[in-house]
């Protein structure tokens, strides 16, 4: 695609601390013109993995993609380039139908993954970094915050987007996230992701549903009783959330009840 478009590029890979197999398998793109693969030898996390690659990045424009990602449309890079100038456009993303990550699939599909329309209400909130485009210069004024190791490191820059002002456009332009996590793992994401708010309730309250529940329950002082329940349904919840049919209802009460445990 980049090579359709008759600009100059480069493509960057960053491992943040791979195995030596996967090093190894990754070590192959350099062999291909204007790719770069960035071996790391601690694991950073996403925060700083993003913020390194925009330092090393030598052009004006950054379009930051997960490597679990593949473009839906032959025009999505053509679509970027149409917006072009000093703002952040988010192309949005969607699940395949199919796939064995029954809950991480079905959260995401039903959750994040939301049509351009929808975003934009509310822009910021919406800012996810798995597909955007932002020019450099702007990227390395904003930078992540790199205290959020995994988990809501996008809702913080989505804030610092808001705070120094600059817009973020959502268009149609989404990539396929090609995940493949089964979901005992991706609790375990989940809890790391949790324990990234506390003590940032106050900061990040308009940006996180889960806070403002939070909230809710120490207006009526409810969060020990909360943390209570999910203690006892702990095993309950999490046999349905790694089975084939999870609930998303339940998947939410076990977030609040676990920021509820960690936070009393």
């Amino acid at each position: 695609m980049a090579l359709l478009t008759e600009f100059p590029f480069e493509i960057l890979l960053a491992d943040d601390a791979s195995c030596r197999k996967v090093r190894e398998e990754n070590r192959v793109l350099n062999r291909l013109d204007g790719c770069r693969v960035l071996e790391l030898e601690t694991n950073h996390g996403p925060a700083f993995i993003r913020n390194y690659l925009g330092e090393q990045a030598r052009y004006p424009y950054l379009l930051f993609l997960d490597t679990d990602t593949s473009p839906v449309g032959e025009d999505f890079l053509s679509l970027y380039l149409k917006n072009v100038g000093g703002q952040v456009v988010c192309g949005g993303f969607c699940y395949p139908e199919e796939g064995d990550s029954f809950l991480r699939n079905k959260y995401g599909a039903q959750v994040e993954a939301q049509p351009a329309a929808e975003r934009r209400k509310h822009p910021y909130q919406h800012f996810i970094s798995m597909n955007f485009f932002i020019p450099r210069e702007l990227f390395l004024r904003v930078r992540f915050d790199e205290t959020f190791h995994l988990g809501y490191e996008d809702t913080a820059f989505g804030k610092r987007l808001e705070d120094a002002g600059i817009p973020v456009l959502h268009i149609e332009n989404p990539v396929w996230h090609l995940v493949e996590e089964d979901a005992a793992s991706f609790l375990v994401k989940t809890r790391r992701s949790v324990k990234n708010l506390l003590g940032r309730e106050r900061e990040l309250l308009p940006y996180v549903r889960l806070l403002r529940w939070y909230n809710c329950l120490k207006r009526f002082h409810a969060v020990a009783l909360t943390a209570f329940l999910f203690r006892i349904s702990e095993s309950l919840l999490e046999k349905n959330l790694t089975g084939k049919h999870p609930s998303l209802r339940l998947f939410a009460f076990y977030k609040l009840g676990y920021f509820c445990w960690l936070s009393v």
